[in-house]
């Protein structure tokens, strides 16, 4: 079953146990905290945790990228100084992404 949605799947999974799913690694933190009934599973050994996906240690990611077709000048490039900027760390945290290591 194909799931694009992380809470969607983390409640197909919960219902289900012998269910496996993929979703961001905050989400799932955030929903194991709240008593949801899953389990992050260690990958080569390493404990799926928010930390050790920011340290290279959890050895499955997946970045996010902002990509654009030439040179980015104006706005384009105001929004990604700010989006690759400090002042950004609440919202990544507040939208469960991990956020990269200082």
């Amino acid at each position: 079953m194909v799931i694009a949605d992380n809470e969607q799947t983390i409640k197909t999974v919960a219902a289900n146990p012998a269910a496996i799913g993929y979703v961001s690694i905050g989400t799932a933190e955030y929903y194991v905290a709240a008593g949801v009934a899953i389990k992050l599973l260690p990958l080569a050994g390493v404990e799926a945790a928010i930390d050790n996906v920011r340290s290279g240690s959890f050895p499955l990611s997946r970045p996010l990228n902002l990509v654009v077709k030439q040179p980015p000048t104006g706005r384009v490039k105001a929004f990604l100084d700010f989006a690759n900027s400090s002042d950004v760390s609440d919202l990544i945290a507040e939208h469960y992404f991990v956020p990269l290591a200082p």
